[in-house]
């Protein structure tokens, strides 16, 4: 059969590409030193506009709602859709609950670093005043030592 020869030059692989089984998957060093340049060269380009780096924004969520009218169960003639509108009840939930423990954590220690601050400063305070006294009494004694 003419039609199950293969040439090089028809697009198909060739016995070299066929033999090579390892692939590098990972990027080449000097596509992402291009891609820097670039991004530099781009920022550079535009000196005058600034540049907006700022933190994520927490999500906002809304408060739960005072009365649920429609409170869903578990019933043996639970519908179709009443396992979406759970899961995503609970997600909602979760996340509310998730953000109400990290503001929380944040909080206690935020509260811990003051605390640990304040702790240093009256240290400090104590050895200055120590040795404001150390030099207040040397003071003293070498006036007194100069009088006679």
């Amino acid at each position: 059969m003419a039609g199950d020869k293969r040439h090089a030059d028809d697009g198909l692989d060739t016995e070299e590409q066929l033999t090579s089984t390892t692939v590098d998957t990972r990027p080449k060093v000097s596509k992402l030193v291009s891609k820097q340049r670039s991004q530099v060269e781009y920022l550079m380009k535009n000196i005058d506009k600034p540049i907006d780096i700022s933190t994520p924004k927490k999500p906002m969520l809304r408060p739960p709602p005072d009365i649920v009218l429609n409170v869903r169960g578990s019933s043996a003639g639970a519908g179709s859709s009443d396992f979406s509108i759970y899961r995503d009840l609970r997600r909602k939930e979760n996340l509310r609950v998730k953000l109400m423990e990290s503001d929380a954590a944040q909080d206690s220690a935020k509260d811990k670093f003051i605390d640990e601050i304040d702790l240093l400063k009256q240290k400090d305070e104590e050895r200055t005043a120590k040795n404001r006294a150390k030099r207040q009494k040397r003071k003293n004694k070498n006036k007194f030592v100069k009088e006679k």
